[in-house]
């Protein structure tokens, strides 16, 4: 059986790590330079191989990975001037493991299509220590002949693969997973800060907590920030976790659906966004909580 050639854009956080699986899997990989090289002198150390474009990877790729921040960069990468279409093939397989807006999906989904090409949604969940492990979750939107297809090259980094439905469904999916996680991760903020400034211990809120029905996938990673300082086990911006609920924002607006508990979210993330930055984690909203109850920590 002929071996899938892949290629890979964006070796960001998880980009890098699941590359690096890829090509560690025996799977011919190139990829390209952002304005960071040392990910792909790293996968080049691994056999990677450098493409100096979009376009010259598509001609070069049966399969193209693309894992970057937002919709509009995923568009820029298949549809612009020396994007993925200027030198796609018939056949190619375009995998968006991006959060994107589930319109701009099925959208661009239809417009490759008229190439002979097939876009498939593959939003992620863990973090990049589980990118680094090979034990991603992988949620995937497309007909099920392409998911068969891709899915031997998706193992390489992930430890659960779920096939939702069709174009646009995983991403759909895939912003409801992060109203639910960042959710809880306000909440535990929120907490927290309420602890301080009632002179709770907030060791004891973690203990007690844990044990019960408030216990959550989020109480430990925030915090292990309120208690150390530390951000190993949830490093997803605050940037990126505005943007994903303003995406769920506009995709429940599409479907005439309203939510209670989304704008007030969206609200929360927006404030600590500005107060602590994009890039820090979603555990920091933490110290914007501090800020807008004037709380001073030692």
């Amino acid at each position: 059986m002929k071996q899938e050639r892949i290629g890979f854009i964006g070796l960001g956080l998880m980009g890098k790590e699941m590359a690096r699986n890829i090509v560690r899997n025996g799977y011919p990989l190139s990829v390209m330079a952002h304005r960071n090289r040392s990910p792909l002198e790293m996968l080049s150390a691994e056999g990677a191989v450098e493409i100096a474009s979009a376009a010259e990877m598509a001609k070069n790729s049966d399969i193209v990975f693309i894992c970057v921040k937002t919709s509009e960069q995923v568009s820029e990468i298949v549809n612009g001037p020396d994007g993925l279409m200027a030198g796609a093939h018939e056949g190619l397989i375009i995998v968006d493991c991006s959060t994107a807006h589930p319109e701009s999906t099925e959208r661009l989904a239809e417009t490759v299509a008229e190439q002979g090409v097939t876009l498939v949604d593959a939003p992620l969940a863990r973090t990049p220590r589980e990118a680094r492990e090979g034990r991603l979750n992988v949620m995937l939107g497309g007909d099920a002949s392409t998911v068969t297809r891709i899915t031997p090259v998706i193992e390489s980094f992930a430890e659960n693969i779920f096939h939702v439905g069709a174009v646009g469904s995983a991403h759909k999916l895939k912003l409801i997973n992060n109203f639910l996680s960042l959710g809880a991760a306000a909440l535990v903020s929120e907490a927290a800060t309420m602890a301080a400034g009632m002179d709770v211990p907030q060791e004891k809120l973690l203990e007690i907590c844990s044990q019960g029905g408030a216990n959550s996938a989020m109480l430990a990673p925030v915090m292990e920030w309120v208690l150390q300082k530390e951000c190993t086990k949830l490093q997803f911006s605050l940037g990126n976790a505005e943007k994903d609920m303003r995406y769920l924002a506009e995709t429940l607006s599409d479907y005439r659906l309203t939510s209670e508990i989304l704008p007030p979210l969206c609200e929360f993330l927006k404030l600590a966004r500005n107060d602590v930055g994009e890039e820090s984690f979603v555990p920091q909203a933490y110290d914007s909580c501090l800020k807008r109850n004037k709380i001073v920590t030692s």
